[in-house]
């Protein structure tokens, strides 16, 4: 793959990353959500509740979208490859859990969001709610990511050298996609709360402390997903190393990185910053460098592939 090419791929990459990108936020809003809950009660402060609570209402439009847009996009996979119809009613397949877990996440992750205020006594069980959609939704992710590697090779005849490489790859790339999902939910909560700023007046302090804590829960997760693109490397065969680096997907990869670092930098400043309300222009900036390393990310996936 030249140059051209290459740059043509990520071009098309980009509309799908913006929807996976705002499907990846649903995925993950239920874990920032249960985190910001279970930390107000250990720590004893209401504005982690807070924040949970504005995640969660985030995490709703989200679910809407996620339900429409993923409806549809399954239902083009099914038409395109009948055998994924087979394979998603196997219980043997991985895409039938992947299916099973989706539906356990999208339904206690709408029950979990819309009682907030209603099982304001009722926390453990609240919590219990959160836990069940978010550990669910990270399932998905990490059952179905590699399980579309072996779909593909199950197209041909591969050999077991195929074989072994997506192997090798399936524990990095669900790893990967999983802290992948919290950041992306965290990230679009912190640019949400500049949104609801004037909408939801919760105060100056709540919203100082919660864009702070937006912006380190999305730091965490994204340093996670670096050290799985090294971790992802390593597990590559050395032939397959060799063809990344002779070819411009190098710099794909190397792109993914820096966007991901120059969005840590950010995350950091607005963290940081003893007015972090005047940080309206990096909340939103690291949501497009965000949209811009998926889609980045999605064209080395799409190359994998092809390459096994």
């Amino acid at each position: 793959m030249d140059l051209q090419e290459t740059l043509k791929m990520i071009g098309l990459m980009l509309a799908p990353a913006f929807f996976s990108l705002l499907g990846m936020g649903a995925l993950g809003s239920p874990a920032v959500a249960v985190l910001g809950e279970l930390s107000a009660k250990t720590n004893k402060k209401v504005f982690f509740d807070k924040y949970g609570q504005q995640t969660g209402s985030l995490g709703l439009i989200l679910l809407a979208f996620l339900v429409v847009i993923y409806g549809v996009g399954i239902g083009i996979s099914l038409y395109r490859y009948p055998r994924l119809i087979e394979q998603s009613l196997n219980p043997a397949s991985p895409f039938f859990t992947g299916a099973v877990l989706l539906a356990v996440f999208a339904v206690a992750a709408l029950i979990y969001f819309l009682t907030w205020k209603s099982m304001r006594q009722a926390k453990a069980p609240h919590i219990i709610l959160g836990l069940i959609a978010a550990l669910s939704a990270i399932g998905a992710v990490a059952v179905v990511t590699p399980a579309k590697l072996f779909f593909n090779l199950s197209q041909g005849s591969p050999s077991q050298e195929a074989l072994a490489t997506a192997s090798a790859m399936a524990l990095p790339l669900s790893a990967m996609y999983g802290v992948l999902v919290l950041a992306a939910a965290a990230s679009l909560s912190l640019a949400y709360l500049v949104i609801r700023r004037n909408k939801d007046d919760f105060g100056r302090d709540y919203y100082s402390f919660a864009m702070k804590l937006a912006a380190r829960w999305s730091m965490l997760p994204m340093i996670g997903f670096m050290a799985c693109q090294g971790w992802l490397y390593a597990r590559l065969p050395e032939n397959i190393q060799l063809i990344i680096l002779g070819t411009p997907l190098a710099y794909v990869w190397a792109g993914v990185v820096i966007l991901g670092a120059v969005n840590v930098g950010l995350w950091i400043l607005i963290a940081r910053n003893e007015s972090p309300l005047r940080m309206k222009g990096p909340a939103f900036l690291s949501v497009f460098i965000f949209w811009a390393m998926h889609a980045l990310n999605a064209t080395l996936f799409v190359n994998f592939m092809t390459m096994l």
